[in-house]
């Protein structure tokens, strides 16, 4: 195996990784992608998945060491990640000039691929996913775009989706998730845009079919809020919080009643399940925890942590939250940074401080490391390279 072009830098036109016969092959891939809205998830309390040029990168942050789920051949870029509430299931969207959208999903436990989705559909491009929360996680809701016009509901391990909601307009930085109490309630949020969808059986007795219903367009609640809502999430009680790009974290029942609201007076970039409540990430840029208390309508949002990034020109484009650790997070930056934010309040690089510019030099080293990629500086105080460590493989007897 052998990389061409620049992975580190994240520029994933022309980032693969191909089958050579150099005899060599991929050991690490320094660099992220910051392109990709929420693409960064824990597989446990050691293992996240992210994007980098264009593979999926599995990273044990105890061994720091990386597994590769390789790309389609033929594909052009991966526009849309998700893993499945139980946490065994990740599913990556990948674009094709000539057969549309693919989607590969892999098994954690049997490190293999176990299904492959071709839509077969004019838009070649996914921009958000989400895994059913049934028993078998069996269902992925799929939006098409952007723009995104049209919501599909597929039945991964079959041929042909099973139903679809077709937008009145075009969805921009849309988010989509199930509701983890009840598999047949989705919702929707975007810019101006928020859709409660109640999904149900057909009675048609040919094929498995569903239809998507919407049960309410926009958030029910009197007191004023911007409606571009910027992310998401559920709570582990079924409570669905929403954030806006003015700041405001609004609590909504399964019905979008409103049950409670608070305003940071920041616009929320990014917005996570934590372990006793949310944590999101707003402009600074800045990652704070909530505790979240349902019955506590004085006190429903209690700030727990803050944490200052850094670099103010900077934004958060995927959150994560460690499943175990409560004090772990884990955060992908516009300086295509992967950040660890825990105990100590500043942040530190979790694998080391990636640079993001144009490569603009290489050079081979014969007997240790096999390949050396020297790109433009992007901080003043550091010189910035990356290096691919690559190994011959042992010859076969």
């Amino acid at each position: 195996m052998v990389i061409i072009d620049s992975l580190i830098a994240s520029n994933y036109t022309n980032c693969k990784i191909m089958s050579s016969s150099y005899g060599v092959a991929m050991q690490f891939i320094f660099g992220v992608r910051d392109d990709i809205r929420n693409s960064l998830h824990f597989w446990n309390e050691s293992k996240i998945v992210y994007v980098a040029g264009h593979n999926i990168i599995d990273y044990n942050i105890e061994e720091r060491t990386q597994r590769f789920y390789p790309p389609m051949e033929g594909s052009t870029v991966i526009s849309a990640i998700t893993m499945s509430a139980k946490r065994n299931l990740v599913a990556f969207a990948e674009s094709q000039r000539t057969r549309g959208a693919i989607i590969s999903i892999y098994d954690k436990n049997q490190r293999k691929r176990r299904c492959l989705i071709s839509t077969n559909s004019n838009a070649n491009n996914i921009s958000a996913m989400a895994f059913s929360t049934d028993k078998d996680e069996r269902y992925l809701l799929i939006l098409y775009g952007p723009p995104a016009t049209s919501l599909l509901y597929w039945c991964w391990n079959s041929p042909n989706h099973k139903g679809t909601l077709s937008l009145k307009h075009p969805v921009e930085s849309s988010k989509c998730s199930f509701n983890p109490l009840d598999g047949n309630l989705c919702v929707l949020t975007g810019k101006k845009t928020f859709l409660l969808i109640q999904i149900e059986p057909t009675n048609d007795n040919v094929r498995e079919s569903f239809s998507l219903k919407v049960l309410s367009d926009k958030v029910n609640a009197e007191a004023e809020h911007s409606h571009n809502y910027t992310s998401h999430c559920w709570t582990a009680d079924g409570v669905l919080v929403v954030s806006t790009d003015q700041g405001e974290i609004l609590a909504l029942n399964s019905a979008g009643g409103l049950i409670g609201m608070v305003n940071i007076h920041k616009r929320i970039d990014s917005l996570e399940q934590h372990q006793y409540g949310i944590a999101l990430a707003c402009e600074g840029p800045t990652v704070i925890t909530m505790r979240f208390s349902k019955d506590n309508k004085e006190e429903m949002f209690k700030e727990t942590s803050v944490h200052l990034l850094g670099d103010e020109g900077d934004r958060v484009t995927s959150l994560a939250a460690n499943p175990v650790l409560d004090k772990m997070l884990v955060c992908i930056t516009t300086g295509k940074q992967l950040l660890r934010l825990g105990m100590n309040k500043k942040p530190q690089e979790l694998i080391s401080n990636f640079h993001s510019k144009s490569i603009i030099g290489m050079d081979v080293c014969v007997r240790k490391l096999s390949l050396i990629h020297i790109s433009e500086p992007t901080r003043p105080l550091y010189i910035s390279y990356a290096v691919f460590c690559l190994k011959k493989k042992k010859k076969k007897k």
